[in-house]
Protein backbone atom coordinates (compact mmCIF):
# COMPACT_ATOMS: atom_id res chain seq x y z
CA UNK A 1 0.00 0.00 0.00
CA UNK A 2 2.83 2.38 0.85
CA UNK A 3 4.45 1.59 -2.48
CA UNK A 4 1.24 2.44 -4.37
CA UNK A 5 0.94 5.68 -2.46
CA UNK A 6 4.54 6.62 -3.26
CA UNK A 7 3.98 5.85 -6.93
CA UNK A 8 0.76 7.91 -6.95
CA UNK A 9 2.39 10.98 -5.43
CA UNK A 10 5.43 10.64 -7.64
CA UNK A 11 3.21 10.58 -10.74
CA UNK A 12 1.19 13.53 -9.40
CA UNK A 13 4.30 15.63 -8.84
CA UNK A 14 5.65 14.79 -12.30
CA UNK A 15 2.37 15.82 -13.95
CA UNK A 16 2.27 19.04 -11.89
CA UNK A 17 5.85 19.85 -12.88
CA UNK A 18 5.02 19.31 -16.54
CA UNK A 19 2.03 21.63 -16.29
CA UNK A 20 4.12 24.37 -14.66
CA UNK A 21 6.85 23.93 -17.25
CA UNK A 22 4.32 24.13 -20.07
CA UNK A 23 2.84 27.36 -18.72
CA UNK A 24 6.29 28.89 -18.35
CA UNK A 25 7.18 28.02 -21.95
CA UNK A 26 3.89 29.42 -23.22
CA UNK A 27 4.37 32.69 -21.35
CA UNK A 28 7.94 33.08 -22.53
CA UNK A 29 6.76 32.69 -26.12
CA UNK A 30 3.84 35.10 -25.85
CA UNK A 31 5.49 37.91 -23.87
CA UNK A 32 8.54 39.95 -24.90
CA UNK A 33 11.48 39.47 -22.54
CA UNK A 34 12.05 43.20 -21.99
CA UNK A 35 8.47 44.00 -20.96
CA UNK A 36 7.73 45.91 -24.14
CA UNK A 37 4.64 45.75 -26.32
CA UNK A 38 4.93 42.93 -28.84
CA UNK A 39 3.12 44.72 -31.67
CA UNK A 40 3.54 47.99 -33.51
CA UNK A 41 1.09 50.87 -33.91
CA UNK A 42 -0.93 51.41 -37.06
CA UNK A 43 0.59 53.96 -39.47
CA UNK A 44 -0.40 57.59 -38.99
CA UNK A 45 -3.16 58.67 -41.36
CA UNK A 46 -5.14 61.80 -42.18
CA UNK A 47 -7.86 60.69 -39.76
CA UNK A 48 -5.48 60.85 -36.76
CA UNK A 49 -5.31 63.79 -34.38
CA UNK A 50 -1.81 65.22 -34.81
CA UNK A 51 0.26 68.07 -33.42
CA UNK A 52 3.54 68.84 -35.17
CA UNK A 53 5.00 68.60 -38.64
CA UNK A 54 4.55 65.54 -40.82
CA UNK A 55 8.31 65.70 -41.47
CA UNK A 56 9.26 65.78 -37.76
CA UNK A 57 12.00 63.19 -37.04
CA UNK A 58 10.28 62.02 -33.84
CA UNK A 59 6.69 60.77 -33.81
CA UNK A 60 5.07 59.92 -30.49
CA UNK A 61 1.86 57.90 -30.76
CA UNK A 62 -0.15 57.87 -27.55
CA UNK A 63 -3.01 55.49 -26.78
CA UNK A 64 -4.87 57.11 -23.92
CA UNK A 65 -7.97 57.04 -21.77
CA UNK A 66 -9.22 60.49 -20.74
CA UNK A 67 -10.47 59.18 -17.38
CA UNK A 68 -7.28 57.29 -16.55
CA UNK A 69 -5.35 58.99 -13.67
CA UNK A 70 -1.99 57.96 -15.16
CA UNK A 71 -2.97 59.47 -18.51
CA UNK A 72 -3.86 62.73 -16.79
CA UNK A 73 -0.48 62.68 -15.05
CA UNK A 74 1.39 62.09 -18.31
CA UNK A 75 -0.65 64.84 -20.01
CA UNK A 76 1.45 67.44 -18.24
CA UNK A 77 4.72 65.83 -19.34
CA UNK A 78 3.53 65.58 -22.93
CA UNK A 79 2.35 69.19 -22.91
CA UNK A 80 5.72 70.33 -21.57
CA UNK A 81 7.53 68.36 -24.26
CA UNK A 82 5.39 69.95 -26.96
CA UNK A 83 6.21 73.39 -25.58
CA UNK A 84 9.94 72.76 -25.30
CA UNK A 85 10.49 70.83 -28.51
CA UNK A 86 10.15 72.46 -31.91
CA UNK A 87 7.06 71.39 -33.89
CA UNK A 88 9.51 70.39 -36.61
CA UNK A 89 11.21 67.99 -34.17
CA UNK A 90 8.30 66.34 -32.36
CA UNK A 91 4.96 65.14 -33.67
CA UNK A 92 2.28 63.89 -31.26
CA UNK A 93 -0.47 61.53 -32.40
CA UNK A 94 -3.33 60.99 -29.96
CA UNK A 95 -5.46 57.84 -30.15
CA UNK A 96 -8.37 56.83 -27.95
CA UNK A 97 -8.16 53.70 -25.82
CA UNK A 98 -10.96 54.02 -23.23
CA UNK A 99 -10.80 51.23 -20.69
CA UNK A 100 -14.02 49.35 -19.81
CA UNK A 101 -13.69 50.09 -16.09
CA UNK A 102 -13.90 53.85 -16.73
CA UNK A 103 -17.56 54.72 -17.30
CA UNK A 104 -16.88 58.30 -18.37
CA UNK A 105 -13.96 57.58 -20.70
CA UNK A 106 -16.03 57.06 -23.84
CA UNK A 107 -18.23 60.13 -23.21
CA UNK A 108 -15.02 62.17 -22.82
CA UNK A 109 -13.64 60.76 -26.07
CA UNK A 110 -16.95 61.51 -27.79
CA UNK A 111 -16.77 65.10 -26.49
CA UNK A 112 -13.25 65.50 -27.90
CA UNK A 113 -14.35 64.07 -31.24
CA UNK A 114 -17.45 66.30 -31.31
CA UNK A 115 -15.23 69.32 -30.72
CA UNK A 116 -12.87 68.02 -33.40
CA UNK A 117 -15.70 68.15 -35.94
CA UNK A 118 -15.63 71.90 -35.34
CA UNK A 119 -11.83 72.11 -35.49
CA UNK A 120 -11.31 72.19 -31.73
CA UNK A 121 -10.14 68.69 -30.82
CA UNK A 122 -6.92 69.76 -29.11
CA UNK A 123 -8.60 72.60 -27.25
CA UNK A 124 -11.17 70.16 -25.83
CA UNK A 125 -8.39 67.66 -25.12
CA UNK A 126 -6.69 70.32 -22.97
CA UNK A 127 -9.85 71.21 -21.06
CA UNK A 128 -10.72 67.57 -20.40
CA UNK A 129 -7.31 66.80 -18.92
CA UNK A 130 -6.75 70.13 -17.13
CA UNK A 131 -10.10 69.84 -15.36
CA UNK A 132 -9.89 66.12 -14.70
CA UNK A 133 -11.59 66.15 -11.30
CA UNK A 134 -14.61 68.07 -12.61
CA UNK A 135 -16.06 65.18 -14.56
CA UNK A 136 -14.32 61.85 -13.85
CA UNK A 137 -16.73 60.85 -11.06
CA UNK A 138 -19.74 62.73 -12.41
CA UNK A 139 -22.98 60.81 -12.97
CA UNK A 140 -23.64 63.05 -15.98
CA UNK A 141 -20.36 64.31 -17.49
CA UNK A 142 -22.18 65.51 -20.62
CA UNK A 143 -23.21 68.71 -18.83
CA UNK A 144 -19.57 69.41 -18.01
CA UNK A 145 -18.48 68.82 -21.61
CA UNK A 146 -21.21 71.09 -22.93
CA UNK A 147 -19.84 73.74 -20.58
CA UNK A 148 -16.37 73.25 -22.10
CA UNK A 149 -17.87 73.52 -25.59
CA UNK A 150 -19.46 76.82 -24.59
CA UNK A 151 -16.10 78.06 -23.31
CA UNK A 152 -14.56 77.17 -26.68
CA UNK A 153 -17.26 79.05 -28.56
CA UNK A 154 -18.58 75.97 -30.36
CA UNK A 155 -21.98 75.65 -31.99
CA UNK A 156 -23.68 73.99 -29.02
CA UNK A 157 -26.56 72.43 -30.95
CA UNK A 158 -24.13 70.79 -33.37
CA UNK A 159 -21.86 69.74 -30.50
CA UNK A 160 -24.74 68.02 -28.67
CA UNK A 161 -25.76 66.23 -31.85
CA UNK A 162 -22.18 65.13 -32.51
CA UNK A 163 -21.83 63.77 -28.96
CA UNK A 164 -23.91 60.83 -30.19
CA UNK A 165 -22.61 60.79 -33.74
CA UNK A 166 -21.74 57.38 -35.24
CA UNK A 167 -18.91 59.16 -37.03
CA UNK A 168 -17.31 60.09 -33.70
CA UNK A 169 -17.86 56.61 -32.30
CA UNK A 170 -16.34 55.03 -35.40
CA UNK A 171 -13.10 56.99 -34.86
CA UNK A 172 -12.91 55.82 -31.25
CA UNK A 173 -13.67 52.20 -32.13
CA UNK A 174 -11.04 52.27 -34.87
CA UNK A 175 -8.43 53.52 -32.39
CA UNK A 176 -9.39 50.81 -29.90
CA UNK A 177 -9.08 48.13 -32.57
CA UNK A 178 -5.66 49.34 -33.73
CA UNK A 179 -4.51 49.44 -30.10
CA UNK A 180 -5.66 45.89 -29.52
CA UNK A 181 -3.83 44.74 -32.65
CA UNK A 182 -0.69 46.40 -31.28
CA UNK A 183 -1.06 44.41 -28.06
CA UNK A 184 -2.05 47.29 -25.78
CA UNK A 185 -3.83 46.43 -22.53
CA UNK A 186 -3.12 49.50 -20.39
CA UNK A 187 -3.01 53.27 -20.64
CA UNK A 188 -1.21 55.38 -21.38
CA UNK A 189 0.87 53.49 -23.91
CA UNK A 190 3.39 55.48 -25.94
CA UNK A 191 5.31 54.59 -29.07
CA UNK A 192 8.36 56.62 -30.12
CA UNK A 193 9.02 56.14 -33.82
CA UNK A 194 7.13 52.86 -33.65
CA UNK A 195 8.84 51.48 -30.56
CA UNK A 196 6.93 51.13 -27.31
CA UNK A 197 8.19 53.00 -24.27
CA UNK A 198 8.92 50.71 -21.32
CA UNK A 199 9.08 51.70 -17.63
CA UNK A 200 9.12 55.45 -18.20
CA UNK A 201 7.63 57.25 -15.23
CA UNK A 202 9.21 60.71 -15.21
CA UNK A 203 9.40 63.70 -17.52
CA UNK A 204 13.21 63.49 -17.55
CA UNK A 205 13.13 59.86 -18.74
CA UNK A 206 10.54 60.73 -21.37
CA UNK A 207 12.56 63.67 -22.69
CA UNK A 208 15.73 61.57 -22.77
CA UNK A 209 14.01 59.05 -25.03
CA UNK A 210 12.75 61.84 -27.29
CA UNK A 211 16.24 63.35 -27.55
CA UNK A 212 17.76 59.95 -28.29
CA UNK A 213 15.21 59.31 -31.05
CA UNK A 214 15.89 62.74 -32.55
CA UNK A 215 19.64 62.09 -32.47
CA UNK A 216 19.25 58.72 -34.20
CA UNK A 217 17.00 60.22 -36.89
CA UNK A 218 19.48 62.99 -37.65
CA UNK A 219 22.34 60.61 -38.42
Amino acid sequence: MNTKRIIFWACFLIVLALIVWGLAVAMSRSLPTDGSIAGTPAPVTASDHVQGSVTAPVTVIEYSDFQCPACESFYWSVSRLLQEESSTTLRLVYRHFPLPQHANAIPASMAAEAAGLQGKFWEMYDLIFKNHTDWTESSDPTKVFIGYATTLGLDINKFITDLNSPISRQVIDSDIQSGQVAGINATPTFFINGKAIVNTSSYADFKKLIDQAASVSSR
